[in-house]
């Protein structure tokens, strides 16, 4: 009988707030509860266990080769503040799964089962995705902020630095998730099989006019950073449509000076973050924003790079793997990018990755209304454990 529904519910004693949504913030007691749980399981499952610095949680249930390699699976435990229930944990939920169905069928694999419940793959002050950097040594050790923030944690630089993992002994890496959009939701297919990882490129824009008083300053006169700013995004987001119908364009952030109610402001400074799996269209969407800024003559418009996180390839044999999984449980199934970052892409930079998508209702996540049927949840953890299977077949 299936029970991922159950590990899921079990994960969710830790962090539920009264209004049913949940908070797990990185290193936080209720982050280190999940962690428990989640301990509690692999244990109970047979498996070894053990917790590294960065606040990772890893279990191993041993193969019957000595010389085959690892099948990985994972996600995170950590939420964003009052998120929901199936972010990250159904991963972890799904992976115990794949391992408790191997133990009440009394099949030992060929090779041994790795799973990681992540730390900090939300954004936090040490930076998203932060449990599978460290494994995968991909942590910046000079990265600003980063000594002061991991001394508030109890941790140091150079401990985190030495989480990092041989990957010799690992043969892929698997992470089961929720969608976190609406697009299988819309269309009615039950199955994402994801092709890549969106690529992430952040910019600071600042629009510098002109502060003055707001009652004395003649329309023709004004020299309004907010307007500016304004002009800028309504016509950068319909550039965005026009590019490609899968880029995305969000102004996140807004700050102005001096942000008082009878001043023009004079400085607004906004963050503009593109998405798309290839560089190219970001390029071209920033490229769009800076035409746009030379059309508007009333400030000065400053444009700082500040994040570029390339996009990663799914494996496609893996993703031929997880098609026949799908298949062979009479799912629906699409081959489709992820738009939202997960901790495969660290992963990826050290092993062959696939990612299995299940419905998210209505695409919300990151709230308390987050919500995967209980059918979907099973239906991935169906199609995670025969991929795991057909994995086990080959060396």
């Amino acid at each position: 009988m299936d029970q991922v529904n159950e590990i899921l519910a079990a994960i969710g004693q830790a962090g539920k707030n009264p209004d049913g949504s949940y908070t797990r913030i990185c290193f936080s007691p209720s982050y280190f509860q999940a962690v428990e749980i989640v301990r509690n399981k692999m244990e109970e499952l047979g498996m070894q266990v053990n917790q590294d610095v960065a606040g990772n949680i890893h279990g191993v249930l041993p193969g019957s080769d000595p010389k085959a390699k690892s099948i990985i699976m994972g996600s995170h435990l950590d939420t964003v503040p009052s998120g929901g229930l199936y972010d990250g944990a159904y991963g972890v939920a799904g992976a115990l799964e794949v391992v408790r169905r191997l133990k009440e069928s009394g099949v030992q694999l060929r090779h041994p089962i790795e799973i990681y419940g992540f730390n900090a793959e939300e954004s936090n002050p040490v930076g998203g995705t932060f449990g599978s950097r460290a494994i995968t040594g991909l942590v910046d050790p000079h990265q600003p902020g980063l000594e002061e923030a991991l001394q508030s944690y109890g941790r140091t630089v150079q401990e985190i630095m030495d989480c990092q993992r041989d990957f010799n002994d690992a043969k892929c890496y698997l992470e089961l998730h929720i969608e976190q959009g609406d697009h299988l939701d819309d269309i009615g297919v039950q199955i994402g099989v994801v092709r890549g990882i969106v690529g992430i490129v952040r910019y600071k824009i600042t629009a510098i006019g002109h502060s003055n008083h707001a009652g004395t300053t003649q329309m023709k006169n004004r020299r309004d950073a907010m307007v500016a700013m304004a002009r800028l995004i309504a016509q950068a987001d319909q550039r965005c449509r026009e590019i490609d119908d899968t880029l995305v364009l969000t102004v996140g952030t807004i700050q102005c000076w001096p942000d008082s109610e009878n001043v023009i402001p004079g400085k607004v400074e906004c963050s503009f973050e593109m998405r798309h799996m290839d560089a190219e269209k970001t390029d071209a969407m920033i490229q769009a924003i800076e035409e746009i800024t030379k059309t508007i003559d009333t400030v000065t418009f400053q444009i700082e790079k500040q994040i570029d996180k390339g996009s990663v390839r799914c494996d496609k044999h893996i993703m031929q793997l997880i098609d026949q999984a799908a298949e062979e449980v009479g799912a629906s199934r699409e081959v489709m990018p992820s738009g939202a970052g997960h901790d495969a892409n660290p992963m990826a930079h050290r092993l062959p990755m696939g990612m299995i998508f299940v419905p998210s209702k209505d695409g919300l996540s990151h709230c308390g209304e987050e919500w995967t049927a209980p059918e979907d949840l099973t239906r991935g953890a169906d199609v995670l454990y025969r991929t795991v299977q057909k994995l086990d077949q080959e060396d």
